[in-house]
């Protein structure tokens, strides 16, 4: 039951701690972050002899791990556990890591040392990273087994990793002086929070640098080329085919770089994985066994999901589009102004709702299909959404396009005529006039979309958040000074030289989760959008290429300010969205060759509806061979890192043969002693071929004998033919 004792805020000495020295900036500067981990409980839900066996057993946990751990109090009825690693137990958990990639084929070399090898790591995130698996791996594997919300653990609100403020910021300001972000920067971003959030920031980083083409070929177009150029739209998708097969080789040599190529081998269980029987192969690994029938089948769930969600989503967007183009055109009427705009509105309105819904489907649908590790899991998930996304972003245009404007003329008399049939109150108001047809709403429909759909998930995700968590920071320092509820911050006073520490900790408790397939699914939603309507619009990469760079230093911003430090997870790249990007770009050929078939004006690719299909297969095969030649291309140059690697495995093979080179030689110049024990061994034998020259000389001698033999043999006989 929640705990709301009515008593007043006290303030007894009792409670207090042991005072400390006042602070120093000495002391302040000495803080570490690769080491520290923050623990978040939450009791208000439990009662306190509940609370009090949680708490003990995650105390128990956390200290049989050999962590130290100090307590101090949250906000509301929340206690922190701030967990400290020893450097001998953190450096040693360092190596065991290092030799566990080793034993995965991630790394090459084999660290040297034993079971208590004590490293230093290479950066901060490879600390906190060890840290992450101290406090969460199970404790068959060395953790303490805290999986926040699961189980045992479901009042454990969070663990996470402390921000580094300092060198957040210093980051922060070295970026936003920047053009563009340089491989230190990249590398700096991937020791803060490892490469899975790195290879966001790296694929925004290639993504926005090639957008520099788009943008400077659109700016052309718009200003001196006709209206869906065919010119632009044959550069674009050049330039969609190059990007995609160029980032799949960046992607490779950035996972070298970071040593994380094949880090998906290593990844664990999800706890809330569930597995059907345990088994130990004749190799002694442990493989926790769920049918491969079941998983698929549970997978192809997802199939009937996405075909009702894109029903749904498509009757309401196609009828509420259907709707404001038909009082916008047709109805003159009373209040014709505001009735204008009130399709979008409730469109506005409904689509929350009902994504939110869906989501909520999504989600119990991707727990059903029983992922084993947290990356498939959160990538399953994400892609769900993204999908939802595609349809409520790229439906309007697609409708706007391809049935608006070519069947307009015939659609809306028709609904016009069954309005009047069924509704005449409503159908009456409407005019008598013919449709008008507008050409250019295509191209005001791209236009909106993009810019509004830009602007409004820039103040989602950077505003927004900012906003509610201003006033959630308001409604505690309001409850903290006039409930009467328990609130622990009220009953214990922090230190002098804690309370800033303190304060900063309890906010990050307070902060969401971040999670980086958001931002990758924000960059390929966009992408999605250059490749399949850009021709509508050229100047979608300039706005496009502006946006971008605002977005990579404000999204590094919102991840220190806005969400909790994320644990420094690896991956070797951006994983499945790849894919993704494939299908952007086969549906960019075939949706740009038919807007330019369909509306272009300068007769080269313009044409009707019957030769649309051989302007598409055209347009597809285009790409096929685009597809090819720029693959050939980046395969011939490939990754730098790629031969790099290369080129060090081959000089520690040749380093190998070298050194039983040396050992060969070496066994030339045997002693005299080891020859006679040799000689022995022969004579002892069965063989006696081998037993003739066994002296030293006898081998060279019987041979020098047999070269003497035959010159004077060929002597003889050469004094012979000359008496002839």
């Amino acid at each position: 039951m929640p705990l709301h004792l009515e008593v007043p805020p006290v303030k007894d000495p009792e409670l207090r701690r042991s005072p400390s020295p006042p602070p120093s900036p000495s002391r302040a500067a000495s803080v570490t972050y690769n080491d520290k981990y923050v623990v978040v409980y939450d009791f208000s839900d439990i009662d306190y002899e509940t609370a009090t066996k949680e708490f003990t057993a995650l105390l128990q946990n956390l200290e049989a791990t050999g962590l130290h751990v100090e307590v101090r109090p949250g906000y509301e009825q929340t206690i922190l556990l701030f967990v400290k690693a020893p450097s001998a137990l953190l450096g040693n958990r360092v190596y065991k890591l290092r030799v566990r990639d080793w034993l995965y084929g991630i790394t090459q070399t084999r660290p040297p040392g034993n079971k208590y090898t004590i490293v230093p790591a290479w950066y901060e995130a490879e600390d906190i990273l060890s840290m992450d698996h101290l406090v969460n791996w199970p404790q068959s594997m060395g953790g303490a087994g805290i999986t926040p919300g699961i189980g045992q653990w479901k009042n454990v609100k969070a663990i996470f990793p402390m921000h580094n403020d300092k060198v957040n910021q210093a980051l922060l300001r070295s970026l936003s002086k920047k053009l563009l972000l340089s491989i230190d920067d990249l590398d700096k971003i991937r020791d803060l929070f490892g490469s899975k959030v790195a290879f966001y920031f790296a694929f925004g980083q290639s993504y926005s640098a090639f957008l520099i083409f788009p943008a400077v070929t659109g700016l052309v177009s718009w200003l001196w080329l006709p209206k869906y150029s065919i010119v632009y739209t044959i550069l674009t998708v050049i330039w969609c085919t190059v990007f995609l097969e160029y980032w799949k080789v960046r992607e490779v040599d950035l996972s070298i770089r970071w040593r994380v190529r094949g880090v998906n081998k290593t990844k664990n269980n999800r706890p809330q994985y569930k597995y059907e029987q345990v088994i130990v192969d004749q190799y002694g690994r442990t493989i926790h066994y769920s049918p491969k029938w079941k998983q698929i089948s549970r997978q192809l769930l997802q199939l009937p999901f996405m075909a009702i969600a894109t029903v749904a989503l498509g009757l309401m967007i196609s009828a509420v589009f259907a709707v404001e183009i038909l009082i916008s055109d047709s109805y003159d009427g009373p209040s014709n102004l505001y009735l204008d705009y009130l399709p979008t509105v409730l469109l506005a309105v409904l689509i929350p709702y009902i994504s939110s819904y869906l989501e909520t489907v999504a989600k119990w649908l991707t727990n059903f299909e029983n992922h084993r590790t947290a990356d498939n899991h959160e990538m399953s998930l994400t892609q769900k959404i993204f999908v939802l996304s595609i349809i409520t972003n790229y439906l309007p245009i697609l409708l706007t396009a391809f049935v608006y404007v070519p069947f307009g003329d015939q659609i809306f008399p028709w609904l016009e005529g069954h309005i009047v049939q069924f509704a005449p109150s409503i159908g009456n108001r409407l005019t008598e006039m013919p449709f008008r047809l507008d050409s250019d709403r295509l191209r005001h429909e791209v236009i909106a979309l993009t810019v509004t759909g830009q602007l409004s998930s820039f103040f989602e995700e950077n505003i927004l958040p900012l906003i509610k968590h201003k006033m959630s920071g308001w409604y505690r320092e309001y409850r903290r000074a006039y409930t009467k509820d328990t609130v622990l911050i009220s009953m214990v006073t922090d230190d002098a030289d804690e309370a800033e520490f303190l304060a900063q900790r309890r906010n990050e408790a307070t902060l969401d989760h971040y999670n980086v397939q958001d931002d990758i699914a924000e960059l390929v939603l966009q992408f999605g959008y250059l490749a399949l309507f850009s021709s509508a619009w050229p100047l979608i990469p300039l706005g496009f290429l502006i946006n971008n760079w605002v977005e990579l230093r404000s999204d590094f911003a919102k991840i220190c300010i806005e969400h909790q430090r994320p644990a420094p997870y690896r991956a070797e790249g951006i994983g499945p969205w790849i894919v993704s990007l494939e299908i952007l770009v086969w549906l960019g050929s075939i949706s740009s060759a038919a807007i330019v078939h369909l509306f272009s004006t300068d007769g080269v690719l313009s044409g009707g509806w019957s030769t649309l299909p051989l302007t598409i297969f055209i347009s597809e095969h285009i790409l096929l061979a685009l597809t090819a030649v720029a693959r050939v291309i980046f395969q011939r140059f490939g990754s730098e890192e790629l031969r790099r690697e290369r080129s060090e495995q081959y000089a520690r093979r040749l380093s190998i043969l070298d050194e039983i080179e040396e050992h060969r030689r070496d066994g030339e110049h045997i002693g005299v002693r080891e020859r006679e024990r040799r000689k022995s061994l022969l004579i002892a034998g069965n063989e006696s071929f081998w037993t003739k020259q066994l002296e030293d000389g006898a081998s060279a001698a019987a041979g020098m004998k047999l070269i003497m033999l035959a010159r004077k043999w060929e002597q003889s006989n050469g004094e012979l033919k000359k008496k002839q």
